[in-house]
Order: C-alpha cells, then sequence, then structure tokens
C-alpha cells in the first residue's frame, strides 16, 4: 500500500487566540492519528528498522490552530511542520537539533487511521 494523499505542508505555530467571554481551556476540535510501518532497512540510519510503528497525532484545536506529534520508538516527539505528499511524509521535530525525517513512500506502509490503542498492561486480580 503507498501513501497516496495529497495534503499541504503544514507549519504549526502559535498564533494568538481569539478572545472568547469566559475562561475556559482550549479543546481539540478534531484529531486524526494514522499509523505508518517501516519496510526494509533503507532507514537503519535514522534509527528505524524493518517493522518499526510510527504513529503521527494531528490536532486541530478550536482555536484554529493545528499541532502534531510523532511517536517513532516509544518516544514522543513534537513537530514544528508536517508535509504529507504523493512522494511521502516529512516530519520536522519542534527540537532544531534533531534533523528532519523523509520517509518515502517505498520505505513505509500506510496501516490506516488509528482508531484506538490497546495497552499492553498487566492486570492483577485481587
Amino acid at each position: 500500500m503507498t501513501l497516496s494523499m495529497a495534503a499541504p505542508t503544514v507549519t504549526f505555530g502559535r498564533r494568538q487566540p481569539t478572545p472568547r467571554p469566559y475562561a475556559m481551556a482550549p479543546s481539540i476540535t478534531r484529531r486524526n492519528t494514522y499509523a505508518l510501518k517501516v519496510r526494509g532497512n533503507a532507514l537503519c540510519d535514522c534509527n528505524l528498522f524493518d517493522g518499526d510503528v510510527i504513529i503521527i497525532r494531528r490536532y486541530q484545536h478550536d482555536t484554529q490552530t493545528e499541532t502534531a506529534v510523532a511517536e517513532i520508538n516509544q518516544q514522543t516527539i513534537a513537530l514544528r511542520q508536517l508535509s504529507i505528499s504523493r512522494f511521502g511524509v516529512e516530519l520536522w521535530p519542534e527540537d532544531t537539533l534533531q534533523p528532519a525525517l523523509f520517509l518515502h513512500n517505498r520505505d513505509i506502509q500506510v496501516l490506516g487511521m488509528v482508531m484506538g490503542v490497546k495497552s499492553e498492561t498487566t492486570f492483577t486480580e485481587h
């Protein structure tokens, strides 16, 4: 399966919120979560190996601001910019010390939109 979504590059910034008649924490109006699986070892220099799963969470808030985070190797990374094109996915971390990461379509498999995540927690009975 190849990534065939064409979406504009989105830069996540901190815009000034619109004034509200009462103080309230901003709520999320839309959330998209994508799961990508790494294919092959072309990304091994980025510490991504065959079978690794990348979760990208994109949020649009009621103030019309957008934010996104990526979970790579169980490490959550805030994104400054996310670009999804017909060629692949490019992630620009908010931390400028981390390099941008381009995931070409041939190196990933889109698993789909995530509807829920099952936690591998051990339960004990009392």
